[in-house]
């Protein structure tokens, strides 16, 4: 395992047994730092796989011109970390969303809680989907330089 892996587990657990301590007294609190957690993690997520995606675009990119095994050798390592970063912050993302989904099924019940959250909710919507976004076209430009790559093979 990877120190990100470590740090994410450690986080992780941190953040459920915090989330769980705010669950007992004020639901409308933890849903708060639910949807923190999940705004930080996400953002945590862009930082490290949007540079992955970049070096394994670039990596493709620099092996145009080179013989098959030499272009496989090239990018293996970063297609390797990128899809071990993908898959870490896939898992904490999950788990962040089934905490917020808990959290909010107990908070349903407290009278004003949707006005409370509703701001909260829409600003935390708009910076995942901002991240999202730089994430997604990242991948897309990583995944076109490999598929150019791979066309320069067959010429």
């Amino acid at each position: 395992m990877s120190k990100r892996h470590i740090l994410g587990a450690a986080a992780l657990a941190s953040a459920v047994a915090a989330s769980g301590a705010f669950a007992a007294g004020d639901p409308v609190a933890a849903v708060k730092a639910d949807l923190a957690k999940l705004q930080t993690d996400v953002a945590g997520a862009r930082a490290t796989i949007v540079p992955d995606a970049q070096k394994l675009a670039a990596d493709a990119a620099a092996a145009k011109g080179s013989t098959r095994a030499q272009a496989r050798a090239a990018i293996k390592p970063d297609l390797v970390q990128l899809r071990s970063d993908v898959h870490a912050a896939g898992t904490l993302l999950r788990a962040d969303r089934t905490q917020l989904k808990a959290d909010l099924a107990a908070a349903k019940g407290v009278n004003g809680a949707r006005k409370q959250l509703r701001p909260v909710v829409k600003s935390t919507q708009t910076a995942i989907k901002a991240d999202r976004t730089a994430i997604k076209d990242a991948l897309e430009q990583a995944r076109q330089a490999v598929k150019d790559l791979r066309s320069s093979f067959t010429k």
